[in-house]
């Protein structure tokens, strides 16, 4: 098993017995290892998906932990890492890609989140905007 491996199977396992101080260390443990991973190999996708799952993992603990602002914060993270390096025209065509499909994995939950809690009026304008964008693309292949 891989070290971020091991993090997040040990955040899990502190989340799972309410651990949250544990949890919490082991998830920003593992987000930051996959982060230096990905920069080095943006080709890898399961280290892309692992950071992303790692960032849903840690807004899941903020939230059970009563703290909605910091949850849509890690939410937050990894969409607009995605959104930048989709635009990012000095990209490659290659890791615009894998940012544009990743983008329909990091929409949803702060599309849920926002649904859920009280959001500002300009953030629910813009996650209505690229909802409309996300779905009007969502049969176009080029």
């Amino acid at each position: 098993m891989r070290q971020w491996q091991r993090l997040l199977s040990d955040g899990n396992a502190f989340f799972d017995n309410k651990k949250w101080v544990q949890a919490e260390y082991c998830y920003k443990e593992a987000a930051s290892y996959l982060d230096n991973l990905w920069s080095v190999d943006t080709m890898n996708i399961e280290l892309l998906m692992a950071w992303i799952g790692t960032c849903h993992n840690l807004a899941v603990l903020y939230e059970t932990k009563g703290n909605p602002q910091v949850s849509l914060e890690y939410l937050l993270i990894p969409h607009h890492r995605m959104l930048a390096l989709s635009q990012n025209s000095q990209q490659c065509d290659d890791i615009q890609l894998i940012a544009l499909k990743a983008l329909q994995l990091t929409f949803m939950p702060v599309l849920l989140f926002s649904r859920k809690y009280s959001i500002c009026k300009k953030c629910q304008k813009g996650l209505k905007e690229f909802k409309a964008q996300l779905d009007e693309n969502q049969g176009t292949v080029h």
